[in-house]
């Protein structure tokens, strides 16, 4: 019997690289606290505002603690994939409760306060930024607002920041969808210089942003009690420093306000350098840490005692992000890496089937997994649905106590009340028919036409309120068709665009599943399925893939037919004012589903009868590989 395997898991070869790419993000946002400090420093020595083992290097160190911090966020919060729903509205209520939330805004408040402390620190005598300063005429100390404000500044962009890093989803790492085609990456240097001139823009804005609005910010009163973030940082910033300076007693506001225009210009300047600690930062992690998996030109778990069974846990895995990094690795042995793809045909002797096998089956099941969720959409689970709706039943009033029979004839008969009905024989049978006759008479009657007075009064509010056109409207359409009208122009608008429900949303959230879809996954699933059929032909000396071809080409056509037959199924939502209804989501895997089926044909397309392949079968596949399929196809059976 052959000897077990030793297998390490794949983040045992994933995290040594990860750690290696984080190492050299770091060393490109260490490089930019080293400029920033030269920038925020004195300037009273040439030489010694930059020297590095000077003020300028305590300084550097110092301004990488709230660099570091963000990166410290983004490996706790990473991931790989689209936020997946219906909606940009339910986008929001899924996460804004979420304690990402809360810690994303954690991190960066921290930031700015450690920014702002050094900047403050680094700040020249000239500029006035100490924190007490002397009465003038006196030997009196007192706080300085000036260091306060732009303290303030900075918080407020913190709160800004995360709210952008939340909003469009910084801590997603952004892989390449397709990984057969060449130079899909593009080195972290050349995608950081490329990015630059947007990030400048950016951080240029929003520091202007909230260097306008800061000033209202700063005085308005907060809550129902009269507590403004100025009287709140004044009263912080007295009570740490009474601790270690004799200040007066009064603890009243000082009339002259901060807002000098050095200390506006000053806080558009430390807002745009904590900017650009921040974008860079994101960009140089995202940029580094989306790169191959490779080391040395090798695939990662090339120096594993055991490859294959290291990938396997990968592929396997229950982390989206390790799932993606090991279908990328598997994607590349496919493509480039013979000795890899032969040894995956030659290992047979494998606790739970061959290699080959079990990444068969892992493949198999990203793939049908679209079908999977395309069903339980059309056809949700019956068991599911009726507890669903009975959850959402209000609950049934108690019923009062019964004090006569019902109006047609005193059973639980269903029945029309207004057909004619059957002359009692007693005194009180009869008492109900005289009930019922006078329900009749009143319930078929039209109602009486209101009085013209009323009539008068309806014309002149109409006159009032609506204009002509919506008057016309309104007579043609009903008070239903014209809050319908006014309800698609808010649509159409910003303010209703997290309402919209628009195809593209719709559709991914079924195809790729929630909370979180990738599309890069799937398709590196058809892909390394492809390229490893189509080398097996010369490389597969037991003939084991063979045997799978045939099940590798029907799950190919059937993904085909599910997809384009559900693209049009799914219907247009009534919030989708968006004129056109595309999903390049859907589009990319039905792209690389008829170039794997294409390719396959092409391969084994002379060996259909030996692969047990009818000549239906075939001819459904090339018209399922054909970039425009007939409108209607036969259901796979």
């Amino acid at each position: 019997m052959a000897p077990v395997k030793r297998v390490r898991p794949y983040k045992d070869f994933l995290t040594p690289a990860m750690h290696r790419r984080f190492a050299m993000a770091t060393s490109t946002l260490f490089g930019l606290c080293y400029l920033e400090s030269i920038l925020i420093g004195e300037k009273n020595s040439l030489i010694w505002s930059w020297f590095p083992f000077g003020r300028a290097g305590i300084r550097t160190g110092l301004l990488f603690i709230p660099a570091f911090v963000i990166f410290i966020l983004r490996v706790a919060q990473l991931h790989v994939g689209l936020r997946t729903s219906n909606s940009a509205w339910q986008t929001f209520k899924r996460y804004s409760l979420n304690f990402n939330v809360v810690q994303t805004i954690g991190f960066y408040v921290f930031s700015a306060y450690m920014f702002s402390e050094i900047y403050l620190w680094s700040a020249s005598n000239d500029a006035d930024m100490s924190r007490i300063k002397v009465i003038p005429k006196t030997d009196r100390l007192m706080l300085n607002e000036k260091p306060i404000y732009i303290a303030c500044y900075l918080f407020i962009l913190g709160f800004v920041q995360a709210g952008f890093h939340l909003f469009y989803d910084y801590d997603r790492i952004d892989m390449p969808v397709t990984k057969t085609k060449a130079n899909i990456v593009v080195p972290p240097a050349v995608q950081l210089r490329t990015k630059l001139p947007a990030m400048i823009s950016t951080s240029i804005q929003r520091a202007l942003g909230v260097a306008i609005f800061s000033p209202f910010l700063y005085y308005v009163n907060w809550g129902i009690y009269p507590y403004s973030i100025r009287r709140f940082a004044w009263s912080l910033n007295r009570a740490w420093a009474k601790l270690f300076w004799n200040l007066p007693k009064s603890s009243m506001l000082p009339s002259i306000h901060p807002f000098h225009i050095s200390v506006l210009m000053r806080t558009v300047t430390s807002g745009f350098l904590l900017l650009m600690l921040w974008e860079v930062g994101n960009a140089a992690f995202s940029a580094y840490v989306a790169q191959e998996p490779l080391k040395n030109e090798r695939p990662i778990t090339y120096e594993s005692r055991d490859p294959n069974g290291s990938l396997l846990t990968g592929l396997k895995g229950n982390k989206l992000q390790t799932k993606a990094f090991a279908f990328w690795e598997l994607v590349y042995i496919a493509q480039r890496f013979e000795g890899r793809r032969k040894n995956v045909f030659e290992d047979i002797d494998r606790v739970g089937g061959s290699a080959w096998s079990q990444i068969l089956a892992v493949c198999l099941e990203t793939i049908q997994g679209m079908e999977l969720r395309i069903t339980e959409y059309q056809n949700p689970p019956r068991v599911a649905a009726d507890a669903k709706a009975k959850a959402l039943a209000p609950d049934p009033a108690p019923l009062l106590p019964r004090i006569s029979a019902p109006l047609k004839d005193g059973l639980n008969a269903p029945g029309d009340i207004f057909s004619a009905s059957p002359a009692g024989k007693t005194e009180s049978q009869r008492a109900v028919e005289v009930v019922g006759r006078f329900a009749k008479r009143h319930g078929q009657s039209p109602p009486k036409s209101i009085s013209p007075r009323s009539k008068q009064l309806l014309i002149k509010a109409e006159s009032a309120v609506l204009t002509p056109e919506q008057q016309e409207a309104l007579s043609k359409q009903g008070v239903g068709g014209l809050i319908k009208t006014w309800f698609l122009v808010i649509l159409k608008s910003s303010l209703g665009w997290p309402f919209r429900q628009e195809y593209r949303r719709r559709i991914a959230t079924v195809v790729l599943g929630t909370p979180y879809g990738d599309v890069g996954i799937i398709v590196d699933a058809i892909d390394a399925l492809t390229r490893l059929a189509v080398c097996s032909l010369a490389e597969d000396n037991y003939g084991n893939v063979q045997k799978d071809v045939k099940m590798i080409i029907q799950t190919f056509t059937r993904a085909v037919i599910v997809l384009e037959g559900f693209k049009p199924t799914i219907g247009v939502h009534w919030t989708d004012v968006e004129p056109k209804q595309e999903s390049p989501e859907v589009d990319t895997i039905l792209e690389a589903l008829k170039g794997g089926l294409e390719e396959l044909i092409d391969a084994f397309g002379d060996y259909s009868q030996d692969l047990r392949l009818s000549q239906s079968e075939m001819r459904q596949a090339r018209e399922a590989a054909t970039p425009k399929r007939r409108s209607q196809m036969a259901e796979v059976k």
